[in-house]
């Protein structure tokens, strides 16, 4: 996975099923060193209609190695909090690199993506939550610029998620 030439392109129908596969690793692998039992995590097959929604509309783009190997995702959208206007904010909704490929840059690419495509829609701000028991991902958006913007919910283990804001010049 450290190759450089990791292109991002929407994501194909007949990947929904693998996107939810890698979806459940990544979860599997941050919620777990946060202290959720395993068992408690949804699974691929659990997942597998979310994935094939946004697949088919247009929401989700991959990051894939030459050879076409699929080796993280993005997903985005219209906010789902109804304090903010989809006219100017999209949400980032997901964001995952295979567990064993973490630290080689194929995050940041993503990311990257993800800023475009807001630039590309005249969009200024972006939006997203992250779990606050998951230290490595909120380094992540950190560097990246994001910040928390004082919202909150109650998420597991006694950890919430906060929602954290990244505004992008047009």
């Amino acid at each position: 996975m450290t190759d450089t030439r990791i292109s991002i392109r929407s994501a194909r129908e007949e990947e929904a099923a693998a996107l939810a596969a890698l979806h459940a690793r990544t979860r599997t692998a941050y919620y777990t060193a946060g202290g959720v039992p395993t068992e408690e995590l949804a699974s691929a097959e659990r997942i597998s209609a979310y994935w094939e929604r946004a697949v088919a509309e247009g929401r989700a783009q991959v990051a894939a190695t030459p050879d076409d190997r699929v080796v993280g995702f993005l997903m985005d959208g219209p906010p789902k909090f109804d304090d903010l206007d989809a006219a100017s904010v999209r949400e980032l909704q997901q964001i995952g690199v295979e567990p064993n490929g973490w630290g080689r840059g194929v995050g940041s690419l993503l990311h990257e993506a993800f800023a475009r495509r807001l630039q590309a829609d005249a969009l200024t701000d972006g939006v997203l939550e992250c779990w606050e028991a998951n230290a490595r991902a909120q380094a992540f958006y950190a560097r990246h610029g994001w910040r928390p913007d004082g919202s909150r919910r109650r998420g597991p283990l006694g950890h919430d998620y906060i929602r954290l804001r990244m505004t992008v010049p047009i």
